[in-house]
């Protein structure tokens, strides 16, 4: 992103000197006419400045277009990469948890294995829910942290999205934040002041958004966040609705009170807008295990443990499903307004399938 647009002020700074140039060396001749040639009349049309600055600007206006439209959608001229032909409205998306347990340059670890196991199925794009690496204090080997989870990832980092966990941010808080942005080219379009960890796009008939529930504070996504989300989902015509963000809202486990749960009041706030908005499904990690729960009209899915610990499986009647095991990733599949979200285990198997009812 940041590219882009030192690229668009390096190409306008270059157009205008071109265009001075134009106006100094070049003239621009018109076909003269057979009278023009007979009289001796034909002199060269010379364009005035003011002309020339008029069509540079113009184009570029068009190349600006066109950038913008890259930009605002990445996945923008993007075909169906999936092994499946869901058709023009269908694609997939890979969901990866808590992995900050990861060790680089281990074959066998269970990061290794999922990201193995997702390029197999040749997602669209990937999400990380947080937690992506461990404990970042601001210290120059969290830097290379970041490094190293993009070179496990290989090719599929250039089509993965991610949110802020509380480990990607645990002291010097400024520091890790810029670790963040330098190791990633999210959108841009968020709130003020969360530049690359609150942002959307869209990937055919549907919307993602991504939230930041530990920035500046962990277990609340703040009113900035929930003032901008607002704005956003009701300026969307897409579909379907997915939300991302690290700490569950209603969590089923080992991280109760420890989520957005912390304060009911914000987490409340939250998840009336979700509902009005009609959002199809809010993705998290942090708990370290697979669960899922509806709430209201949205269904909350946690993914929290490709490369964790485990935490305890909720008690009887919390959750519709949970599962407890390292090395797990989801895997959505989109076709049309039918959505089926698939649990897998670090050899691929599948664990388990739920197909959301078409709203």
């Amino acid at each position: 992103m940041k590219k882009f647009l030192v690229g668009i002020a390096i190409f306008a700074a270059l157009a205008v000197l071109a265009g001075l140039v134009y106006f100094l060396v070049v003239l621009k001749k018109t076909t003269p006419t057979s009278d023009q040639l007979a009289g001796n009349s034909f002199a060269p049309e010379i364009k005035s400045f003011r002309g020339v600055l008029a069509d540079v600007l113009d184009d570029i206006k068009k190349e600006a277009e066109k950038i913008e439209e890259a930009v605002s959608n990445p996945f923008s001229g993007d075909k169906n990469k999936t092994a499946e032909n869901f058709g023009d409205n269908g694609f997939t998306f890979a969901i990866l948890g808590d992995t900050q347990r990861f060790t680089a340059g281990n074959s066998k670890g269970n990061f290794q294995k999922a990201v193995a196991r997702i390029k197999e199925k040749n997602p669209d794009l990937v999400i990380a829910t947080g937690d992506l690496v461990s404990n970042c204090k601001g210290k120059s080997d969290n830097n290379r942290d970041y490094a190293n989870w993009k070179n496990i990832l290989g090719p599929l980092a250039e089509k993965t999205y991610a949110v802020q966990g509380n480990h990607d941010r645990v002291e010097n808080m400024d520091e890790c934040d810029q670790f963040w942005a330098d190791a990633f080219s999210f959108p841009i379009n968020g709130p003020s002041g969360f530049t690359e960890f609150a942002y959307s796009l869209d990937l055919k008939n549907s919307h993602f958004v991504f939230l930041d529930s530990d920035k500046p504070d962990e277990h609340k996504i703040n009113s900035t966040q929930r003032d901008w989300l607002e704005r956003d989902l009701a300026a969307t015509k897409k579909e379907n609705t997915f939300v991302f963000f690290h700490e569950p809202a209603y969590p089923v486990s080992s991280k109760m009170t420890e989520s957005l749960d912390f304060d009911p009041a914000e987490r409340n706030a939250l998840w009336r807008i979700l509902e009005k908005h009609n959002v199809k499904a809010v993705f998290n990690g942090h708990e370290h295990i697979v669960s899922r729960r509806k709430i209201g009209g949205v269904y909350q899915f946690v993914f929290g443990n490709t490369d964790s610990f485990n935490h305890d499986l909720p008690v009887a009647g919390v959750a519709e499903y949970a599962n407890q095991g390292q090395g797990r990733f989801g895997l959505v599949k989109v076709n049309g307004k039918a959505i089926t979200v698939e649990t897998h285990g670090p050899d691929g198997a599948l664990l388990n399938t739920f197909t959301l009812a078409p709203q």
